[in-house]
């Protein structure tokens, strides 16, 4: 449990990821979730980590943790 819920509004479960915006690249870079919360990042729950969507013409960055 790592205290922080997910920035999604009215979302009360507990993040599991930190989504980063690079507006200048036209991407999203999803990962584990950050150590402390970060300004301009968002915390996401399972639910909304997993159904992110970009506008068309983005990419997503997904930054997976292996043997967890």
């Amino acid at each position: 449990m790592s205290g922080r819920q997910c920035s999604k509004v009215a979302c009360t479960h507990d993040a599991i990821a930190t989504l980063t915006y690079v507006y200048a690249e036209s991407m999203a870079v999803l990962g584990p979730l950050s150590q402390r919360p970060e300004p301009h990042s968002y915390d996401l729950c399972t639910k909304h980590a997993e159904r992110l969507s970009v506008p068309q013409g983005w990419q997503v960055i997904r930054h997976v943790v292996l043997g967890t």
